[in-house]
C-alpha cells in the first residue's frame, strides 16, 4: 500500500504498476489518451484503496475517458490486492507470534495457560472496540450516513463532471459543518425543521443583497410576497388554522362560541358573535382567509385607484406584483399568451377553461326557465337579457359588469393559443378568483355562483360587481354551514339570492335538479312568469302547487306551501304582489324550505323559529335574501338559527312547545267534563274556606278597647283579608306566618289594649289569618297537582311567577270571571317549572331577585325566551357542578352584596365552575369592564362557555380573548402570540 503522493514511475514494485501491466498498458498512446500510470495520477489515485472506494462502473467510466487500459481488469486486480492487504494487516495486528503446542496436556499441566486459547492466539486491542449502539460503531447511523456522504461526494458528484448538476454542498450546505455527537445523532429532528433551516439560510443570504428587503424576517417576506399564487403565506395564521382544525372551533367560530350575548339575550340577536368586535369580523375570519389574503381580496380595483398621472405606473406595478410579468400595454401583455398565463398562475388548460367557463365547461341554460321567468328580479338591473345571464354563468365575476364580450381562447396566426377580450380590470379579477379558489378549495363554477349571488344580493350598492366584506362574510358562513351540515355552494348561493338556472360539466341546472328530477309529472315545472293562485282549483294551478310541494317536501296546506307562498307574496318586495312562477319567487320558496331541512325542522317550525328570533323583520330578510351591512341580514339569521337549533337539541326542546310556553302561541285549556266537575268542587270548597264574620266572631275578640272605644276588627284585617274573605298576597322574601304576624302587630299597635290581652288577641288573629291562608292555598295546590303534577311546595312561587296568587284565582272562580284563562296561564307556567326542574327555593330566589338572572330583568321575572334560556343554563350548572344548590344561590348573594371581596368571589365561582380563580378574574375583566365580579346567571353562563372553549382548544382565558380580538389589521406580534399559543396547546 502506498501513502502520500509518490512518483509511481520510480517504484518498480508499485501495486499500481502491476495493475497497469495487467491492464495491457503499452508505451505507445495516442495524443488524446494516457498511460495507465499517468491516468492514475490525473484521477488523483495513489493506492489500490482509492480505486476500490469507487464503484466498478464509476471507475471504468472515469478511466475509459482518458486511457485505453483495461479498466475492468485493473479494478478486479485492485480489489484482490486490497483484500490481501487487509487480511495480512489483520493477521499481523492480532497474531501473538508464538507457536502453539499441538499436544494435549493432562493432569496438573493442563491447568496452566499455555495451550491454545483466544488470549494466546490473538492480541486484541480492546481500546479499538466500542459498545453496541455507540455512535463510533461500524453499524451505527453515523457510519451509515458517513458512507452515504462519501458515496455522494466521491462517486456520484466526483464521477462525471456535469455543469448542470446541483451538488450536495448547494443542496445541504449545513452538512459539512454538522458536529457529530450523541445529541445530534439520536435526537429526532422533523424534516420540515431541517428544510426550513436550510432554506432560511439561503433566503437570508439573498435578502442581504436586496436593499428594500434588508432587515426583514422570512415570515415578513413570505407574507408580503404575492407571486407565485401560493403566496402570501402568513405563518402564524397557518399555525392558528392548523391548531384549531378538526373538531375544534375555528378562528371566527370561536367568537360565536364565547359571544358575550346569545340570540335570546340580545335584541334581534344583533350582538351574537361579538366579543371585542362585531359578528361581521367573526364571519370574515371563518372564511379561512388570513390578513394578507383578505387585503388582496378587498383591495380597491385599479380603476378606482388610478388617475391620468399614476395609471401607467400602478398598472405596471400591479402586473409585476401579482403576476411577476413586465407590462407595457394590453396588446403586448405577455399574459395574453396562454402558456405564459398557465405558468404564472399555476393552472392547467382545463383549469383555465373552468375559470372562463368555456370549452368543456361551457354553460347551458335550463329549457324550463323562459325569459319571463328570468326578468322578474328587479334588484339585478345589470342583467340586461337572458343571453347575458347564460354567457356569464360560471365566469360572471371574472368578466365583470362591462358589455365587452366574455373572455375566451383563440389561436393566433402562428397557432399559439391566446386569451382574448382581456383587460387590466379582468386580469385583476382573474387573479382574485384564482386565489380565492386555491384558498377555499371550491371549484371555479361553484365559487363563481356563490360570489355572484352575493354581488347580486347587494344590488345597487355594488354596481361595479367587486368583492366586498359581504363576499368574505358569505364565504365564512358557507364554510361553517358546510362543515356542520354538508351544505353545497349552489345551495348556499340560493340562500342569499336566486338558485342557478344554468349549469355546466354535464350537470342538471339546480332548478331542474330540485323541481324536475325525477320526473313525476307528465310535464315539467316551467317558469314563465305567470301568476300562481294558491286557492284556485283549476288543473294547471293544482298541478303547479303539487309540483312545488313535492320538490320542497311540503304539504299543500296552510302550514306548508300556502303559508310560505303567502310570505313570499307579501314580503319579497316593498309592497305585496301576486305570486308568480319566476326564478326570484321560486328561489325564495326554496330558500325557506332548504334552511328548514338543513336544520332538521319542518317549514312551519322554521318559520315559527325565525319569527321568534326576530319577528316579521327577520322573516322579510329570509324571504328576500338580501344582504345589508348596517342591519342584521340572512347571514346573521342563519348563524342565529344554528345556535337556536343546537340549544333545542341539547335541552330537549322544540320551537312549537317553546312558543306556547312563553305565550307566543296562546292555547286555551280544553274544558272537559272532568275539569268542570273539579272546578265546581273547588268553587264549593273555596266558599267554605273564605274568612267571614261568623268565623271571626268565633275568636271571641273584645268589642271595645281599654278606653271604651269600639273596635272594627275587619278594618284591622283589611290589609290581610279582602272583601271576599280571601287572604291577600304575602311577600315572597319571608314566610307567611312571619309577614302576617308583623302586619298584625303594626295594625294592633294603634289599639289601646294592654297586655296580656293584646298578645292573646294578636295570637288569635294570626292563627285565624294563617289558617285561612293555608286552607285557601291548599285548594289551588291540589288543583295544580292534579292537572300538572306540580309539587305543593312550588305552587306558590309558580303562581306568583304567573303574575297571580291563590286569592286572585279563587276570586275569579267565585266570581266566574276569567278563571279558565287564569288557569291556562297557571298550567303553562307549571309546565315550564316542571320541565326546568326548578326547586321552590331557586324559583323563589329568582322571583325576588330577577337581576340575578340578567341585569336587564326588573320587577316581575318575565317568562320569555331569554329567561327560559338562563333558567335552563342555571339548571345545567346546578346538575353538573357537583355542589348543592344552596352553594350556587349563596354565591349569587355574595356576588351581589355590597361591599364584597372580589378575590373571594372569584375563588368561590372558580370552584363552582371547575376553573381556576386566576382564569375567572382574567375573563371577568372583559365581561364586566370593571372590578365587579360576575353576579348574574347571564354572566356566569358566559364564563362557563369560556371555560368550555378553553377545554376544547387548550387555550387559557387570556389567550382565548386574544384570539377573538384578532382582525385583519392586528399587528404581526398579535398574530404571532396567538399562533404560538395555539401550537403550544396542541403539544
Amino acid at each position: 500500500m502506498t501513502t502520500g503522493e509518490p512518483d509511481m514511475t520510480q517504484h518498480p514494485f508499485s501495486l499500481l504498476r502491476n495493475l497497469a501491466r495487467s491492464g495491457n498498458d503499452t508505451p505507445e498512446h495516442d495524443d488524446d489518451t494516457l498511460s495507465f500510470i499517468n491516468a492514475m495520477e490525473k484521477l488523483n489515485i495513489h493506492s489500490v484503496f482509492d480505486i476500490v472506494r469507487r464503484s466498478k462502473s464509476a471507475f471504468v467510466h472515469e478511466l475509459s475517458r482518458i486511457s485505453d487500459a483495461d479498466a475492468a481488469l485493473a479494478y478486479e486486480n485492485a480489489r484482490c490486492y486490497a483484500t490481501q492487504i487487509v487480511r495480512l494487516y489483520r493477521n499481523q495486528l492480532l497474531s501473538s507470534g508464538r507457536t502453539q503446542q499441538l499436544t494435549r496436556r493432562t493432569g496438573v499441566r493442563s491447568l496452566v495457560d499455555i495451550g491454545p486459547g483466544f488470549p494466546n492466539l490473538f492480541k486484541e486491542n480492546w481500546d479499538l472496540f466500542c459498545k453496541v449502539g455507540a455512535i463510533e460503531a461500524k453499524d451505527s447511523p453515523v457510519a451509515y450516513l458517513t458512507s452515504l456522504y462519501r458515496f455522494a461526494l466521491e462517486q456520484l458528484e466526483g464521477s462525471v463532471a456535469e455543469p448542470s448538476r446541483i451538488k450536495l454542498d448547494e443542496r445541504r450546505p449545513d452538512l459539512k459543518d454538522l458536529l457529530i455527537d450523541q445529541q445530534s445523532t439520536f435526537t429526532p429532528v422533523p424534516t420540515l425543521h431541517i428544510v426550513n433551516q436550510v432554506l432560511s439560510k439561503a433566503i437570508n443570504a439573498y435578502v442581504g443583497t436586496v436593499p428594500e428587503d434588508k432587515g426583514k424576517t422570512i415570515y415578513q417576506l413570505v407574507a408580503e410576497k404575492q407571486h407565485p399564487f401560493q403566496f402570501p403565506y402568513n405563518f402564524h395564521f397557518q399555525q392558528i388554522s392548523l391548531g384549531l382544525d378538526g373538531k375544534k372551533p375555528t378562528l371566527g367560530e370561536l367568537s360565536y362560541r364565547v359571544s358575550l350575548e346569545v340570540p335570546t339575550t340580545s335584541r334581534y340577536g344583533s350582538d351574537y358573535g361579538k366579543v371585542q368586535h362585531s359578528s361581521a369580523i367573526a364571519q370574515v375570519l371563518m372564511s379561512g382567509a388570513g390578513p394578507e389574503q383578505q387585503a388582496i381580496v378587498l383591495e380597491p380595483a385599479l380603476s378606482s385607484q388610478a388617475n391620468a398621472d399614476t395609471s401607467a405606473d400602478l398598472t405596471r406595478q400591479f402586473f409585476k406584483t401579482k403576476y411577476n410579468v413586465d407590462y407595457v400595454d394590453d396588446a403586448s401583455n405577455p399574459l395574453n399568451n396562454l402558456n405564459v398565463f398557465l405558468e404564472k398562475t399555476g393552472l392547467d388548460s382545463d383549469g383555465v377553461e373552468a375559470l372562463l367557463a368555456i370549452g368543456n365547461h361551457t354553460a347551458y341554460a335550463s329549457p324550463n326557465i323562459l325569459s319571463a321567468g328570468h326578468t322578474a328580479d328587479e334588484d339585478s338591473p345589470r342583467e340586461a337579457s337572458l343571453t347575458a345571464i347564460k354567457a356569464r354563468f360560471g365566469a360572471g365575476y371574472v368578466n365583470g359588469p362591462t358589455t365587452q364580450p366574455a373572455m375566451a381562447l383563440n389561436k393566433d396566426a402562428y397557432g399559439i393559443k391566446r386569451l382574448v377580450n382581456t383587460s387590466v380590470d379582468r386580469f385583476d379579477r382573474l387573479q382574485r378568483m384564482i386565489r380565492l379558489q386555491r384558498w377555499t378549495g371550491i371549484p371555479f363554477t361553484a365559487l363563481d355562483t356563490l360570489v355572484m349571488a352575493v354581488v347580486r344580493s347587494e344590488g345597487a350598492v355594488n354596481p361595479q360587481m367587486v368583492l366586498t366584506v359581504n363576499t368574505l362574510r358569505a364565504l365564512g358562513t358557507y364554510r361553517y354551514l358546510n362543515k356542520r351540515y354538508g351544505l353545497a355552494p349552489d345551495e348556499f348561493a340560493a340562500f342569499v339570492h336566486q338558485m342557478p338556472g344554468e349549469a355546466n360539466d354535464g350537470r342538471l341546472p339546480m332548478f331542474d335538479r330540485v323541481f324536475n328530477n325525477p320526473a313525476l309529472f307528465d310535464t315539467p315545472l316551467v317558469l314563465d312568469g305567470s301568476i300562481l293562485y294558491l286557492d284556485q282549483d283549476s288543473s294547471e294551478h293544482v298541478k303547479a302547487r303539487a309540483q312545488l310541494s313535492r320538490a320542497l317536501h311540503l304539504f299543500s296546506t296552510h302550514e306548508g306551501l300556502r303559508q310560505l307562498a303567502i310570505d313570499v307574496r307579501e314580503l319579497i318586495g316593498n309592497t305585496p304582489t301576486d305570486f308568480r312562477l319566476n326564478l326570484s319567487m321560486i328561489s325564495s320558496l326554496y330558500r325557506q324550505a332548504r334552511i328548514a331541512s338543513m336544520l332538521g325542522l319542518t317549514a312551519a317550525q322554521n318559520r315559527a323559529l325565525i319569527e321568534l328570533l326576530g319577528g316579521r323583520f327577520y322573516r322579510k330578510k329570509v324571504v328576500s335574501g338580501q344582504l345589508d351591512d348596517p342591519e342584521q341580514d340572512v347571514l346573521d339569521i342563519l348563524m342565529q338559527l344554528d345556535w337556536a337549533v343546537t340549544w333545542f337539541n341539547a335541552s330537549d326542546r322544540d320551537v312549537t312547545t317553546l312558543r306556547r310556553q312563553i305565550g307566543w302561541d296562546m292555547t286555551e285549556t280544553t274544558v272537559t267534563q272532568e275539569l268542570t266537575v273539579q272546578l265546581e268542587q273547588l268553587t264549593n270548597d273555596a266558599r267554605l274556606a273564605v274568612l267571614n264574620s261568623d268565623k271571626l266572631a268565633s275568636l271571641d275578640l273584645p268589642s271595645r278597647d281599654d278606653q271604651n272605644n269600639a273596635i272594627n276588627w275587619w278594618t284591622i284585617l283589611y290589609y290581610l283579608i279582602d272583601i271576599s274573605g280571601l287572604v291577600r298576597t304575602q311577600p315572597l322574601h319571608e314566610e307567611p306566618a312571619v309577614s302576617i304576624r308583623r302586619t298584625l302587630h303594626e295594625r294592633l299597635s294603634s289599639i289601646a289594649i294592654a297586655d296580656p290581652l293584646a298578645s292573646e288577641v294578636e295570637a288569635r288573629l294570626a292563627t285565624f289569618v294563617l289558617n285561612g291562608y293555608r286552607n285557601q292555598h291548599r285548594l289551588v295546590e291540589k288543583l295544580l297537582l292534579t292537572l300538572t303534577g306540580l309539587p305543593p311546595d312550588r305552587c306558590e312561587p309558580v303562581i306568583r311567577w304567573a303574575g297571580s296568587d291563590a286569592g286572585k284565582f279563587l276570586a275569579a272562580l267565585l266570581g266566574d270571571n276569567g278563571a279558565i284563562q287564569t288557569l291556562s296561564t297557571l298550567i303553562r307556567y307549571s309546565e315550564v317549572s316542571q320541565q326546568l326542574e326548578l326547586s321552590a327555593r331557586a324559583l323563589r330566589t329568582f322571583l325576588i331577585n330577577p337581576r340575578w338572572l340578567h341585569a336587564d330583568f326588573g320587577g316581575l321575572l318575565p317568562l320569555s325566551m331569554s329567561s327560559l334560556y338562563l333558567l335552563d343554563r342555571y339548571r345545567n350548572w346546578r346538575d353538573n357542578c357537583g355542589y348543592p344548590e344552596e352553594a350556587l344561590l349563596e354565591y349569587f348573594k355574595q356576588a351581589n352584596d355590597t361591599p364584597r371581596d372580589n378575590t373571594q368571589c372569584a375563588a368561590r365561582l372558580a370552584s363552582l365552575t371547575g376553573w381556576t380563580s386566576s382564569e375567572v378574574l382574567t375573563a371577568n375583566a372583559l365581561l364586566t369592564g370593571s372590578d365587579r365580579i360576575a353576579s348574574s346567571m347571564h354572566e356566569v353562563d358566559w364564563l362557563s362557555r369560556m371555560h368550555s372553549a378553553s377545554d376544547v382548544t387548550g387555550l387559557s382565558a387570556r389567550q382565548l380573548l386574544s384570539a377573538t380580538d384578532l382582525t385583519a389589521t392586528s399587528t404581526a406580534s398579535h398574530w404571532k402570540s396567538v399562533g404560538e399559543a395555539v401550537i403550544a396547546a396542541n403539544r
